[in-house]
């Protein structure tokens, strides 16, 4: 069967250097084996993915460039334009086998394989103990003196509370205001322009709710504060008006984590309590995500639940990439008396972990992704299930297969199969079913079907889609790419049988921005209105200057009562609201410079377009950020598959960059030479304040090196010596000139307009630091450098640290020939624990001085999560101390010191703790949601504190 992707000349893997892709995704291939006993030893990101050299990826982009010129003056990066056209959408598809939540997972089982769930519970509880604390007297003090302040302050929430993508980060050259990853969606009826509510999920940031869906600013804010889970799959409103939460994401993805159970309000989201989620004593909900829930119309005691696969793990917060031992058998659960007692109502045979492999080969075989209730024959339920199709039941009988894949069940589809659905009635009383199957051509190409009466004993189901281009079923061809696992939407408007709607990735390889044909605007989201026969295009509107969708759809709502001429589409980009009357624009297609059927297809796609598509994610902070750095008032910070961000006191935050954001960073002595991450040793730097025209490329010879590395390196810019940046994988590698010299990189190596094809050197001059000694990871690629630190006290002195928890110093990291360089390991003589070392945090007034926290369990590797130490270089002795007190065992994920008052700050995955130099105990710090903190960084007067939050954007602490 034809497929209709259509290709540049060379694949990007090619382009970029087989493999290692910029600003983006860790390539499948490189991750094919592992010890069971060592979790991830083969998943580090390989620096070069399969050992392209730079100079190969300069020519592969040079030639690239000579066959498609308009790439060259491209006004998105190349880098980003590179990952997407590799990736066919691929926000989740180069990270489903290795991303930054399984390595996250990796750092906390270390030595193990799993992370049990007792110890998920005891790091959870200590943390619940530490805001005990903040409450009473003795932990009022500890605050007070923590934050040198006459009262406690709390934390403040500086946003984005929905962020700019300028111009040069969105696909139509029209700004747009984006949030963080939405996966869910459910709206109340009646809904009006004085009052319309809808509730949203989110893949980090929890439940939020606006009363004023219509409004042109609708105003949001988070409820569900007490769901331990920030992850949600599903929100679910019941007939009777009860709304429903089920945690956990079953999308997929490297950071779709498990949940911890079901969840209901009956105050409209005021109050949550606990769904009971039991079968013989066991909560099938653990270490699942919750795709789908439904109660049945006329007993609101009938639930229905569907699970599937955390895909990565079982943290409430983030992800790991195996499944617990344990876990409940993923499928549908059903309970007739509202939760007080389910059974297993609907399974088939699901993936088994595999303890040998890198990341478990448990996918997403028999995990539920849909239940509907037939809307007009009662007690007529359709359950979706991945790798096998669908099923129905009628009143207490059995569950039949009415629609079945090519291969059921097989370990071929497993990873990339889903079936989606929707559920209409007919003018006559029969039912309609619009289906979904991501493998229905082959393995990795989607198709459209559809049956008139899915009621009846063996429904009869037309295909709609054709894998010709230039028919009427090419529209719905591969709708969703080859990761529907992770964005796959099928959705028909109440009463009106005949609209259905498709949404998924985006059809990058089709636009003329990305080097396509420009046939069609994206088709992220196409309606038809002929039964599925032909669709149109809904990406972008019919504006003067459009406004065009965020890839990655994973979810749709009809506004109820417009006919399907106004409704919510949900992505990683956050919310968008879709509004017809539907406009004819297909005269745009004869200046697009189109013939045949790339003509045809245009002007159908074109034909019946949104009049409005309006972003509506102001005030939806859920940006998923890694890491936040500060110079003044300005700051930089990477997030999660959105780029990275830049904010002053002034302006609020702008998106400069797109692809996914790792470790940023200024310049010591010029804030506006900035430096940003991608995944991966992939950098850029820009002489210009970060404007989104001047990042230029520096990453060829880290790349080439081959060395691996985790999945945001650890990029640091020396506190002193203005222009040294560094770079930890196997070796830490060094450059002293910003990455390169300025005039060569803006020439050669702008991400937009670089002459890749003519520059005389590689973009990037870092060397690696030590020599052949300076190999850190002791010959073990697993054991790759993760903290960097220079001190701010002088210009020599550098901490490091590696996976396994090697600590090593080094008095003379600025040495002229970066071959001098020297380290001493300092780990095996201070007794130090042998784990994650998530931070290093040196005393500005003594390098020798510094405090270093953990990640990981004492229970698997002894040892606490916080220590500080004392070294003596010039005796190679010293000593350390575990200030972990009551603590608990939590994972640690950064440190900070406040070097006026010796106060440290610690994140974890439930938020931020401090303890001051005279108390064991540590306290919680106020007004932060509870959220998972995956940065802390202290702006240099010491006066305040910022934290990075996965899921809830970027917030600030006073400290006097």
């Amino acid at each position: 069967m034809p497929s209709r992707k259509r290709t540049l000349g060379l694949s990007v893997a090619a382009l970029i250097g087989a493999g290692a892709l910029v600003g983006g995704y860790v390539v499948a291939e490189s991750f094919s084996s592992g010890d069971a006993s060592r979790p991830g030893d083969n998943l580090a990101v390989g620096a070069n993915g399969k050992g392209a050299s730079g100079a190969a990826r300069g020519q592969a982009l040079a030639d690239t460039l000579k066959e498609h010129p308009s790439l060259a003056s491209h006004r998105m990066p190349l880098a980003y334009v590179a990952e997407k056209l590799d990736q066919s959408g691929g926000e989740a598809s180069g990270e489903i086998l290795n991303g930054p939540a399984q390595e996250s997972y990796d750092q906390r089982a270390y030595p193990h394989a799993f992370v049990g769930t007792a110890r998920r519970v005891a790091a959870a509880n200590a943390y619940t103990r530490a805001s005990a604390r903040a409450r009473t007297q003795a932990g009022q003090l500890v605050l007070r003196r923590a934050q040198g302040t006459a009262n406690v302050r709390t934390w403040k929430s500086l946003g984005p509370q929905g962020g700019l993508q300028s111009r040069l980060t969105t696909y139509t050259g029209t700004p747009a205001i984006v949030s963080g990853r939405t996966t869910s969606m459910a709206i109340e009826k009646p809904c009006s322009v004085t009052r319309c509510t809808l509730f949203v999920g989110t893949a980090g940031g929890g439940v939020w709710r606006t009363t004023s869906a219509l409004a042109a600013t609708p105003r949001w804010r988070p409820i569900g504060q007490d769901i331990p889970s920030n992850a949600i799959g599903t929100v679910y409103l019941s007939p009777n008006g009860d709304l429903y939460v089920g945690t956990g994401e079953a999308n997929g993805s490297s950071d779709s984590e498990a949940g911890v159970g079901l969840y209901r309000s009956s105050d409209g989201g005021k109050t949550f309590a606990k769904v009971d989620t039991f079968v013989h004593s066991h909560d099938f909900t653990l270490n699942r995500s919750i795709s789908s829930i439904v109660v049945a119309r006329n007993d609101p005691r009938h639930l229905f639940l569907g699970t599937a696969v955390g895909r990565h793990g079982s943290s409430s917060v983030n992800g790991g990439r195996f499944t617990a031992p344990g876990s409940a058998k993923v499928g549908l659960y059903e309970s007739r008396d509202g939760g007080r007692s389910w059974h297993l109502s609907l399974s088939e045979n699901s993936d088994v972990v595999d303890p040998r492999s890198p990341n478990g080969s448990d996918f997403f075989r028999g995990g539920i992704s849909k239940i509907v209730a037939d809307p007009s024959h009662a007690g007529v339920v359709y359950a979706s299930m991945f790798d096998y199709g669908l099923f129905r039941r009628a009143g207490h009988g059995p569950w039949q297969q009415i629609y079945t894949i090519k291969t059921p069940g097989s370990e071929a589809t497993t990873l990339s199969n889903r079936v989606e659905f929707a559920v209409a009635t007919l003018p006559d009383g029969h039912t309609r079913i619009y289906l979904g199957d991501s493998t229905y051509y082959d393995n990795t190409t989607a198709g459209f079907l559809r049956t008139d009466d899915a009621t009846r004993g063996r429904p009869t189901w037309v295909t709609l889609s054709n894998p010709h281009p230039g028919t009427p079923g090419y529209g719905s061809y591969n709708f969703c790419e080859a990761q529907c696992y992770y964005d796959m939407v099928v959705a028909t408007p109440p009463q009106r049988p005949a609209q259905v709607f498709l949404s998924g990735s985006m059809n990058y390889n089709e636009l003329a921005v990305f080097g396509g044909p420009g046939d069609s605007n994206g088709r992220a989201v196409v309606r038809s209105v002929d039964k599925g026969r032909h669709f149109t295009d809904m990406t972008n509107d019919a504006q003067p200057h459009p406004h065009g969708l965020h890839p990655d759809h994973h979810a749709l709502v009809f506004v109820p009562g417009s006919k399907g001429e106004t409704f919510f589409t949900a992505s990683d980009g956050g919310i968008v609201r879709q509004s017809g009357p539907f406009v004819d624009t297909s005269s745009q297609c004869a200046a697009r410079g189109l013939s045949g059927t790339e003509l045809s297809d245009c002007r159908q796609y074109l034909s019946a377009i949104p009049t409005k598509n309006d972003a509506v994610n102001t005030g939806l902070g859920t940006l998923q950020f890694q890491s936040v750095s500060v110079d003044g008032h300005v700051l930089q910070g990477g997030t999660q598959d959105n780029g990275t961000w830049e904010s002053d006191a002034s302006q609020g935050w702008t998106e400069t960059v797109g692809g996914d954001g790792g470790q940023s960073a200024f310049n010591a002595a010029n804030p506006a030479i900035r430096y940003h991450s991608y995944y991966a040793p992939q950098h850029d730097v820009s002489f210009h304040s970060g404007g989104a025209t001047s990042w230029d490329w520096i990453s060829d010879r880290l790349l080439a090196s081959g060395e691996s590395g985790s999945f945001y390196t650890p990029f640091t810019a020396d506190p002193v010596v203005a222009g040294t940046v560094f770079d930890g994988l196997q070796h830490i590698w060094r450059s002293t000139d910003n990455g390169g010299k300025e005039a060569f990189l803006n020439k050669y190596c702008n991400e937009l307009t670089g002459d890749y094809g003519n520059r005389p050197h590689a973009c990037g001059d870092f060397v690696p630091m030590g020599g052949a000694a300076g190999d850190l990871s002791g010959g073990d690629p697993a054991n790759y450098v993760v903290a960097v630190d220079r001190a701010p006290s002088d210009r020599s002195t550098m901490w490091a640290a590696t996976r396994y928890g090697h600590v090593y110093f080094s008095a003379n990291a600025n040495a002229h020939e970066a071959s001098a360089v020297s380290y001493q390991r300092v780990d095996e003589a201070l007794g130090l624990p042998q784990r994650f070392v998530s931070g290093i945090a040196i005393d500005p007034r003594n390098p020798d001085h510094v405090f270093i926290s953990y990640s990981g369990y004492s229970a698997y590797s002894p040892g606490g999560h916080v220590y500080e130490v004392r070294w003596n270089p010039a005796t190679g002795k010293g000593h350390a101390r575990d200030l972990s007190f009551d603590l608990g065992d939590q994972p640690v994920t950064d440190i900070v010191l406040v070097p006026a008052t010796g106060t440290l700050f610690v994140s974890t995955d439930f938020g931020v703790l401090t303890r001051t130099v005279d108390s064991h105990a540590w306290v919680a710090t106020q007004g932060l949601p509870k959220v998972a903190v995956y940065g802390l960084t202290l702006d240099e007067s010491g006066n305040e504190l910022f934290a990075a939050t996965h899921g809830r954007g970027i917030w600030k602490l006073p400290l006097k």
